[in-house]
Formats: structure tokens, sequence, C-alpha cells
């Protein structure tokens, strides 16, 4: 009896240990098992750093076409016919692409953590700890982040990043700075998967029925992409 409950013991230790890396592939074909493991033992480490990675990756792969969408656009080429373009501003805007981008990325599914924690925690009085909600926040983003690879041979061919699986391309003639383009680019498959199963996540760790948990995550990572494109719009107008 010892034995066949030290074996249980030891299995049961290694399938925890293995949840990280196992959950970056069941999250998207299983995430209903997946996040009733997770609940128990969130993780952290290893959805963050394949996240980072994926980002540094896909940044520094397009850094040459981000860089000159942005020096094309109206507003830039106004700044340079008053101030014009020199090497500091160049590097400058390369270290922006390069190291900004991803790391204000990697901000997304902390506040989306926040936000998830003060809508479930205080408005609807749930109950669960940051830990937990981070943890689905980052698995549900690594979908979004693997969306955003997939696209890249099509980024890369048309040297745009124009170029994405949503109804954005109904307005990319406007250009990235276009408001409708901002909007439309939010209606897309891999955040309309991310959102998904972020909601059977919270579901789940907060004990409730699947639709409140959706309404958790429109409310936590999709309220960034509604903020992002208010914020936008509100911009466009002051200045």
């Amino acid at each position: 009896m010892e034995q066949r409950d030290a074996l249980l013991t030891v299995q049961q230790a290694t399938a925890k240990k293995g949840l990280s890396f196992r959950g970056l592939v069941k999250v998207f074909y299983m995430p209903s098992a997946f996040f009733a493991e997770l609940k128990d033992h969130p993780k952290i480490l290893i959805p963050y750093m394949v996240i980072a990675v994926l980002l540094f990756c896909f940044f520094a792969i397009t850094a040459d076409i981000i860089y000159n969408m942005q020096v094309s656009s109206p507003q830039f080429q106004e700044l340079m016919r008053r101030a014009g373009m020199t090497p500091q501003m160049e590097r400058s805007m390369r270290y922006q692409i390069l190291i900004g981008g991803p790391i204000v990325r990697l901000l997304a599914p902390l506040i989306a953590a926040v936000l998830g924690m003060f809508w479930g925690n205080f408005v609807f009085a749930g109950k669960t700890r940051f830990k937990q909600l981070l943890s689905v926040m980052l698995y549900g983003e690594i979908i979004y982040r693997l969306g955003m690879i997939a696209v890249l041979p099509l980024v890369l061919a048309k040297k745009s990043m124009l170029v994405s699986l949503s109804l954005g391309v109904l307005a990319a003639s406007q250009g990235q700075g276009s408001i409708l383009y901002l909007a439309l680019s939010k209606i897309d498959l891999f955040l309309i998967w991310e959102i998904i199963a972020i909601g059977i996540g919270l579901s789940i760790t907060y004990g409730v029925p699947r639709n409140k948990g959706y309404r958790l995550s429109v409310l936590s990572m999709g309220m960034l992409s509604i903020l992002h494109v208010v914020f936008s719009a509100v911009g466009k107008l002051i200045f």
C-alpha cells in the first residue's frame, strides 16, 4: 500500500511538472481539461518565456518593415520636413521597435489579469488568486501570439504589416493609423480564439457558468483591444 501511494505521488508530481509544457499544446485543443489542471497548479514562467521568444523573434524579423512603414507615414514625413532625420533618431526608432515593441506587448497579460481580478473578485464577488488569473491570461495569449507567427510569411511576402486574419484587410488601403482599420483588425480569428479560451479558463477558475467566463474574458483581455481603439481615436481628435 505504501509503495503504491508513493508511486502515485511520484506520478502526480511528474504530471504537475510537465503541465507548463503540455499546456502550450493542450490550450489549443483541450482547453477545458487543461484549465482544470491549471486551476490548482498555475504556471507563469514557461508561458511568459515562450511569449517573449515569439515576440522578440517576430519584431527582429519584421523590424525593417515596421521601420519603413513608420517613416513613410504622413506624420513622420511632416516631422522630417521640420527637423530632418538624424542618425540618433533612426537608432532610437529601431531600438523602440526591437525592444520597446515586445516589452509593451508582454505587459498585456499582466494588465488583463489585473482587470480580471477587478471584475471577477470585486465586481462579481468571485474568489481566486492573481497567479491563477495571470496563468490563464498567459496561456490564452499563446494562441494569439502563435497566430501572429502564422501570418509572418504573408507579412514578409507583401512587406507590409497590414496583413492579418482579421476584418482589418477591408480597410487596409486606409493605412495602419486609420481608426477603421484599427477597429476592424480587432475582429481577428486568433484574438477571438484567445478570448474564448480565456473565457473557458476563467469559468473553471472561478467555478462559474461558461457564459459568465466569456463575459469576464471580454472585460479583461478583450477590454485591452477596446481601449486601444478608444485611446487611438481620442488621440487623433486631440492631435
